[in-house]
């Protein structure tokens, strides 16, 4: 053989051949084109020449032999434009042999031609079915599916193939989702035939079952939709699956003292069944019946609470507040909820709410009870005190009786200053401040009066209410007030205003998270969190101040210009006649508690977030909407400064919440770097938009980080979107699939948005 390839002459045999093709001698031509293909079979230029040859003398399997074998080489070495042209040959050569059409879809789609791919799949659906070939429509027709999602008629024939090769779970999974499709384009007939179509294959299938009677009560056949599950039930009694299809179908055909009935049953035999109930409240919700919703909440607290399902209870009641901000009730049982579960932060602005609605509605009562509470759990909050007594006051005053007019002394005429004038003619006792008159009431004096650095910025406003230049002498004495006494929190907050008033917005970024470190080391960390968060609101280019870094002494403050006092005698009134001595200036190092409350302790957890979403998935699967998931991991976190990954975290989360816009929209803390975001009824594209949102705003917020090549703090993005067809959703492998999208943001430098490639795309 070796010595016959030395021996034969290919240049010869190559002009033999051109010239017998001039002479119009094809088959001669063919004879010497294939010796040299013989001699050199990778020559895959001869093989397309043979290809022709094959194809002008008629010998079409032959020619498509010859095009298969070019096509193929042309793919395998990735010379993708050559291998879709000579495919191009072969699906017009040999139109009946769908596997080229279903190769040149795939390498057009591969492209990025989605629409010559769409045009290659219908073509080989159509060759299979004129040679009558199931398997290869079935996969023509799932890869078009893939291609035009919203083509319920294609999902539809594509079940009926599956069918008719006894693939009766994919049968079954591709009738619901043609159902899904059909139901969104308002085809009532043919959703109902793709439910009971399903339903015949597979009875057991609750989602089908429940589709099917759904869509007979969309066509006006309530009555015979309940009672096509009645007879299910009666047939598996011990199957409560069937209860929850009939108490579903209930608040489907509008039935809800039905609906409420079955689900009370259902939960008098399992507890765990509480969910149920709480739809029906929302169904009442929707319906404007917010009192029987509460109603409902309430009946199932203690199993929700129990439960872990907080969020699920306290959702259903933001509903009420959304559409009624001012129901009373709906605002008292949130409150409940956040007392019982010892989320203060939740419960103070729950408290607050409840208080100032109550109050527009003239319900003194309840906003007294409100503002007691208030007072009760956050006792340093003045406002929320001074408010309490007012309103205490007027309750107990007789309607008629005019509010008594108050007269002050020289210089405090201005309505600015009538408070600092009770807080001077004020004594504290007990650790509370009264006033002079409920002195007299009070046991003789337990604590001295206030002392002189109180007195002289309480005078002090008063002036600058009538004198808007004196502004700097109060900077300077709170100033002097923030160094004797670092840990002052309101000191610290009136300098942070004083500071924005007077366009210093360093120093006042820099006071904000002065404070927000006092409040972490109090064990506040929700208060921490939005101060830092103000902090780079104010100046993007404010440090982060680790947790027990010390507060600067006054002469790392910028010095400010010296007051020159144009009223007389002001500046001796500004000071004390008694000057006491000199104390050591204390260090500040406040304890921090051994495990603080951070804003990350209220996000939900891995576990906590599963199940909602696996609530969510039902509901999607049941209504034919799909359901997205974005994963949020911070690029560069491991290089980042320990000190600061915490309070970065907590801004961070604010961010990624902020992003969001429905309340059934979940953000969970996966813990180290990375939060995980639910979003139903969201399709892929609008998930990204979410995703994209996040990015920037995550970028633009401009938190340094030094060992990130971006040099700020960024976030890379995996995102996801399925249409759920089954109530089973396996979340640990969906999980897995955004770990791996995400892996290809990650690798491409961060700070990027990557898309599942099978995301799903209304």
């Amino acid at each position: 053989m070796a010595f016959f390839s030395r021996a034969f002459d290919r240049e010869k045999a190559i002009k033999q051949a051109e010239k017998y093709v001039q002479q119009g001698k094809v088959e001669a031509a063919i004879k010497e084109y294939e010796a040299v293909a013989k001699a050199d079979p990778g020559d895959v230029t001869i093989s397309n020449i043979l290809g022709d040859l094959y194809q002008r003398a008629n010998r079409v399997d032959e020619a498509a032999a010859r095009f298969a074998h070019v096509a193929e080489f042309y793919r395998k070495n990735n010379q993708m434009p050559q291998a879709v042209a000579t495919y191009r040959k072969l699906v017009r050569l040999a139109p009946d042999r769908p596997e080229h059409a279903l190769t040149l879809a795939d390498l057009s789609r591969k492209q990025g031609m989605a629409a010559d791919a769409r045009q290659m799949f219908q073509q080989a659906a159509e060759a299979a079915r004129r040679i009558n070939s199931p398997n290869t429509l079935i996969a023509a027709l799932r890869e078009l599916s893939k291609l035009d999602g919203n083509s319920a008629a294609t999902k539809f024939e594509l079940a009926e193939a599956y069918a008719a090769t006894g693939q009766r779970n994919d049968a079954t999974e591709a009738y619901l989702a043609a159902a899904a499709g059909f139901r969104t384009e308002g085809r009532i007939e043919q959703t109902r035939a793709a439910f009971e179509r399903a339903t015949e294959l597979r009875p057991e299938n609750l989602v089908a079952l429940r589709g099917l009677v759904e869509t007979m009560i969309d066509a006006g056949q309530s009555d015979a939709a309940y009672e096509l599950i009645r007879g299910r039930i009666s047939q598996s009694p011990n199957n409560l699956d069937l209860a929850v299809t009939l108490g579903r179908a209930y608040i489907h055909g509008g039935d809800l003292p039905s609906a409420e009935a079955t689900f009370e049953r259902l939960y008098s035999v399992d507890q765990a069944r509480f969910e149920h109930k709480l739809e029906v409240a929302e169904a009442w919700i929707e319906r404007g019946n917010y009192d029987r919703a509460i109603e409902i909440v309430r009946q199932c607290l203690d199993v929700t609470l129990a439960r872990g399902q907080k969020k699920r209870a306290t959702a259903v009641l933001k509903q009420i507040i959304e559409k009624s901000p001012e129901h009373i009730e709906a605002l008292k049982c949130l409150a409940e909820i956040y007392e019982r579960v010892d989320e203060k932060r939740n419960l103070a602005s729950t408290l607050n709410l409840l208080a100032q609605a109550a109050i527009r509605i003239q319900r003194e009562q309840d906003a007294i009870r409100a503002l007691e509470k208030l007072v009760e759990h956050q006792p340093n909050k003045k406002a929320y005190r001074k408010q309490l007594e007012e309103l205490s006051a007027q309750a107990q005053r007789p309607a008629a009786e005019a509010p008594p007019q108050q007269s002050f002394p020289e210089g405090f005429e201005a309505p600015s200053a009538v408070g600092y004038f009770d807080r001077m003619m004020s004594t504290t006792i007990g650790g509370e401040t009264v006033t002079e008159s409920e002195e007299k009431a009070a046991p003789k004096p337990v604590s001295p009066t206030p002392s002189e650095s109180e007195y002289s910025v309480a005078l002090l406003d008063s002036i600058l209410a009538q004198n808007p230049e004196l502004v700097q002498a109060r900077l300077s004495l709170l100033e002097k007030m923030a160094a004797s006494q670092p840990e002052h929190i309101d000191t610290r907050l009136q300098l942070k205003q004083l500071y924005l008033d007077a366009g210093h917005k360093d120093l006042a970024a820099r006071e904000c998270m002065l404070i927000a470190n006092l409040y972490q080391a109090k064990g506040n960390g929700g208060k921490a969190s939005e101060l830092r968060a103000e902090a780079l609101e104010i100046d993007p280019n404010v440090e982060l101040i680790p947790l027990q870094s010390p507060i600067p002494s006054p002469d790392v403050l910028i010095p400010l210009e010296p007051i020159a006092f144009e009223t007389p005698g002001l500046a001796n009134m500004l000071t004390p006649t008694y000057v006491p001595p000199p104390q050591p200036q204390p260090v500040y190092a406040p304890p921090v508690p051994a495990a603080p409350r951070s804003r990350l302790d209220d996000l939900l957890t891995a576990s906590q977030f599963q199940k909602f979403h696996e609530r969510e998935w039902s509901r999607a699967a049941r209504d034919g909407k799909p359901v997205a998931l974005l994963l949020v991991k911070m690029d560069y976190f491991d290089a980042y400064s320990p000190s600061f990954r915490v309070p970065c975290l907590e801004i961070v989360s604010q961010l990624v919440e902020g992003a969001l816009g429905d309340p059934g929209e979940l953000v969970a803390f996966l813990g180290t770097d990375e939060f995980l975001v639910l979003l139903p009824e969201t399709d892929a594209v609008r998930a990204q938009e979410v995703a994209e949102r996040m990015r920037t705003t995550v970028l633009e917020k401009n938190i340094p980080h030094s060992a990130s090549p971006h040099k700020v703090v960024t976030a890379s993005i995996g995102v996801t979107s399925d249409l759920p067809l089954f109530e089973n959703p396996q979340f640990d492998i969906m999980l897995e699939n955004l770990e791996q999208t995400l892996l290809i943001a990650i690798s491409n430098g961060g700070n990027q948005i990557a898309v599942s490639p099978t995301a799903f795309r209304r």
